[in-house]
């Protein structure tokens, strides 16, 4: 493998949550399992009512049967789909150009014009919102009912026990010794809900709180009176509780689920990211899938080796002892330039020694059968030396020199050459050491000559 390629890294770096968003697609077990680690580090879920979180394990469908009417082909109570969502999605665009409207999500509009745009929503007509035939108030009560006839809270029943826990998440402050919200704690937890939503549920949620949130905004600014508790209360029945409750079931948690989704509508624009947790863990797992695979990439081609794929492998076999002689031709190579370059040497004892290293190992010295003869190079030429010559010039550097009678040195390489039946000169050093005198006095006896014999080294 190489490695992600360019457009992937692009597509990392323009998009945080990259990994996060192919592993959940890719790989949706692995995603839940992950989620499912982390949520439990913030919430109290026994293993059957984490399975139910995860959607591991089905849940209950306990809904009030009323609730589930719709018309064959509608939108409003039916399912959440795609094609659902882009009807739907043509009131949220409006009302987000009328968030300064007074009263907007509070103010009820018009029952009969309510009931035509929902006709039209239900057949699946091309609305244009901007002619003036629906008021702002019309398309946000049009909202609230599509939201609230879902068979399924915006939110889901399978998240509902998470979501009353989030609110308790507190924090200890030592500086006035009391607790407080730990907000940051409930942020992560909510991102983590958030990812494991249906996708078109989270689309639908990520373009109802921006929707909420601007107009909180704008209550900011007094342009209406729409805070973000005031929405938190409007839109809890509609996107958090359960169907199958009713509100005296709920008494207890109203204001914790009212307070809940209004922590949401604040921090809308975080929310929908991914904790650092677990853009780290997705990450790494999909490094360690591409490591995987490599490693697996090799045996799997050996298995569908094509003929052109097997003569690579009988070269390769081969290839060994190719190396091998190649590698022995280099190293004889380099012991013929070494053995030339001690030969270049002027005579010195560090000389002696290299040569006799080269004459232990008799197949690096020259004659031998790996001996290379070394091709002429340019440039000054350095007269080599035989064996002959450097052993008589080492020779005749170690023999003590000597006068003869008329008082010349003697040269060593003329004595080795005089034949044995020439006279020897009386006098000399050769006649000093051979000369045996008798009792007899008078002129020595004519003796015979010895030859010199080179003094060992």
């Amino acid at each position: 493998m190489d490695g992600p390629s360019v457009q992937t890294i692009s597509q990392a770096i323009s998009n945080p949550d990259y990994w996060v968003d192919k592993l959940r697609f890719e790989d949706p077990e692995t995603f839940k399992e992950l989620c499912g680690g982390l949520l439990t580090r913030f919430l109290d879920l026994p293993g059957p009512e984490l399975s139910r979180v995860l959607g591991t394990s089905p849940v209950k469908d306990n809904r009030r049967r009323f609730l589930a009417r719709k018309k064959a082909g509608g939108v409003f109570g039916a399912p959440l789909t795609e094609e659902g969502l882009a009807q739907i999605h043509q009131l949220i665009d409006f009302l987000g150009n009328h968030t300064h409207v007074e009263g907007i999500f509070r103010i009820p509009g018009n029952s009969h014009r309510q009931q035509r745009l929902k006709d039209n929503l239900n057949s699946g007509v091309d609305i244009d919102l901007e002619l003036g035939e629906f008021t702002p108030h019309d398309v946000a009560s049009v909202l609230k009912i599509f939201l609230g006839e879902l068979p399924e809270p915006l939110l889901t029943t399978r998240h509902y026990p998470a979501y009353l826990q989030v609110p308790d998440m507190m924090l200890f402050e030592k500086s006035v010794k009391t607790d407080k919200p730990n907000k940051e704690r409930q942020i992560e937890t909510y991102q983590l809900l958030f990812w494991l939503l249906p996708n078109v549920n989270r689309k639908l949620l990520q373009a109802v709180l921006s929707l909420l949130y601007k107009t909180a905004q704008a209550q900011k600014d007094h342009k209406n009176r729409m805070s973000a508790h005031n929405l938190g209360v409007m839109f809890a029945p509609h996107v958090l509780w359960p169907r199958s409750l009713t509100i005296a079931d709920l008494k207890d948690n109203v204001n914790k689920l009212n307070g809940a989704v209004a922590f949401i509508i604040k921090h809308s624009q975080r929310v929908f990211l991914a904790p650092v947790q677990l853009r780290a863990q997705c990450r790494l797992y999909f490094a360690a899938k591409e490591k995987s695979e490599a490693q697996q990439k090799p045996a799997s081609s050996d298995d569908t080796a094509s003929p052109s794929d097997e003569v690579a492998q009988t070269r390769a076999k081969k290839r060994p002892h190719e190396d091998a002689a190649e590698s022995k031709t280099q190293t004889d190579l380099a012991l013929a330039q070494l053995y030339a370059h001690v030969q270049a040497m002027p005579d010195s004892h560090k000389k002696r020694k290299y040569v006799k290293q080269f004459n232990e190992h008799s197949n690096c010295t020259p004659g031998s059968p790996n001996h290379k003869v070394l091709p002429r190079t340019r440039g000054k030429h350095v007269r080599s030396k035989s064996w002959g010559a450097a052993i008589t010039k080492l020779f005749a550097s170690n023999k003590p020199q000597t006068q003869t009678r008329s008082g010349a040195h003697s040269d060593p390489r003329k004595s080795s050459q005089t034949p044995t039946s020439d006279r020897v000169e009386p006098g000399s050093a050769v006649t000093q050491r051979s000369t045996h005198r008798g009792p007899s006095v008078g002129a020595p006896k004519k003796l015979r000559t010895l030859p010199l014999q080179p003094r060992k080294l």
